[in-house]
């Protein structure tokens, strides 16, 4: 099989659809003598966050001098981005030679009238396979979608991390936030250490998930905790209970003032220069005995990037008991290398400041609007926005746009997407400055660039859908 017929026998699968379950890939997976017992794996689950702590985790693993693959969802550009070793895609080749053997388990199961493996399932096993062959020590694995049907939930990890939860697939997941929460704590398996950064009520579920299953968990903010450390010129401070009223209540209010007060002090901006590496100096503070502080250059920027490196050290610190390979050095090494494109990048090489993100949910645009509004108070913004139109659309624009922005809406590469004339209709839009539609995303993003160039001290931001994101991020690094 060729990578061209890879991406073509993917493609038939689509006709399968979301089905969550694991009898396909349980039986899948034991015909092809379960390679996913051959290393030892750490899960990674959460509304948002899941990929960046995936990336941060599988980075210290690699500086720990251990061959670590990594397995997240979905790409930007390629296919084969889903499945990397140390740091690296697999290729071309590889990919679709994981995929020929898969392909072979499947017309055993075709044979014999059992269901259809779906896209995800396939690519999943194929993953698994790739580890075995390339001998990882190590797989770090991304949860597809919630977390007790996915089809990664075959494996039992060295430790489970779920890193938050909040609305979202409710529709797959039980309807409601705790439905959610359960699903996620769907990973946790008996005895395995858990680490999270969940509150509330699905806080409430992953606890006594965890207590049900004999597990120890480690929770973000009673347990462990990461803050920035104040370093001169330029470096980035942020407080580690920003909008935390006394009552331990997070109020919206509260951190938007407190954002516009720390945005007025110096040292709290910073710009990105083509020759040196913006990081955040961060603090990882504990009591428990497994764990210890440190501090470390974190290399990813924004907001919630702090929060997640903390549940990235917690996670490396339990797995540190039992390999010693992983060490306080190796950590350091990891945070201040990491990479996860797309996820609050900023481009360099135009006369206008440029960042793509990978918001794609409430969630994660009221993360967005945090960062821009600490890091870029003063600056002009133009979005170019792409959303899917099973997200709450109408409640994004509310939380990310203000009346002064300009923005071009355009539809994300997938059947899915929410037509830009409908994002346009909207009564947010009818605010703002400057809004247009335009389908054709690369003719929105030369759009979206002539607005930004019509005005000094303008971002252009680029948001919406990771399905958006990957194609202009490629067009971007193509054509500067």
């Amino acid at each position: 099989m060729k990578y061209k017929q890879a991406l073509e026998f993917l493609e038939e699968l689509n006709v399968f659809g979301i089905n969550l379950g694991l009898g396909r890939i349980t039986k899948l997976l034991e015909l092809l003598g379960n390679p996913q017992n051959d290393y030892k794996t750490v899960h990674v689950t959460g509304t948002n966050g899941k990929g960046s702590v995936t990336a941060m985790l599988a980075e210290i693993l690699k500086k720990s001098g251990i061959r670590t693959g990594m397995y997240i969802s979905p790409h930007l550009s390629s296919y084969t981005e889903r499945i990397q070793v140390d740091g690296s895609s697999c290729s071309e080749a590889e990919f679709a030679a994981a995929l020929e053997v898969v392909q072979r388990a499947m017309d055993i199961m075709d044979a014999k009238g059992e269901e259809h493996p779906t896209q995800f399932e396939v690519l999943t096993a194929a993953a698994f396979v790739l580890f075995q062959l390339k001998k990882v020590e190590y797989a770090v694995i991304e949860v597809g979608l919630g977390g007790l049907l996915d089809s990664t939930n075959v494996i039992v990890p060295a430790v489970s991390v779920i890193t938050n939860v909040s609305l979202e697939h409710a529709d797959k997941c039980g309807g409601t936030l705790e439905g959610i929460a359960e699903h996620k704590a769907g990973i946790i398996k008996t005895g395995i250490p858990v680490v999270t950064g969940a509150e509330g009520i699905a806080l409430d579920i992953i606890r006594e998930t965890a207590a049900a299953n004999g597990c120890d968990i480690y929770v973000m903010g009673e347990d462990f905790y990461a803050e920035p450390v104040n370093e001169p010129k330029g470096q980035l401070s942020i407080p580690p209970n920003l909008g935390v009223t006394g009552t331990g209540v997070n109020d919206r209010a509260l951190m938007d003032m407190q954002i516009e007060a720390l945005s007025s002090l110096s040292w709290s901006k910073f710009s990105l220069d083509d020759d040196s590496q913006a990081y955040q100096l961060t603090g990882f503070r504990t009591d428990v005995e497994v764990m210890g502080n440190m501090e470390y250059r974190l290399a990813l920027l924004g907001l919630h990037q702090v929060s997640n490196s903390s549940l990235a050290v917690a996670a490396a610190m339990v797995l540190a008991t039992d390999d010693l390979r992983i060490t306080r050095s190796s950590i350091k090494k990891g945070m201040a290398s990491v990479k996860w494109p797309g996820r609050f990048e900023q481009l360099t090489g135009y006369d206008f400041s440029l960042l793509i993100d990978g918001a794609h949910n409430s969630a994660g645009v009221t993360v967005l609007r945090q960062s821009l509004d600490y890091y870029y108070p003063d600056q002009n913004r133009v979005f170019l926005l792409g959303i899917l139109k099973d997200k709450a659309f109408e409640e994004m624009l509310d939380i990310l746009l203000r009346p002064e922005d300009k923005v071009v809406f355009t539809a994300p590469l997938s059947d899915r997407a929410a037509s830009p004339e409908e994002l346009l209709s909207l009564p947010k839009a009818k605010e703002l400055r400057c809004a247009r539609a335009e389908s054709d995303y690369k003719k929105a993003l030369s759009m979206a660039k002539e607005m930004a160039a019509e005005s000094d001290d303008t971002m252009l931001i680029c948001a919406g859908s990771l399905y958006l994101i990957g194609a202009l991020r490629e067009l971007l690094l193509t054509n500067r």
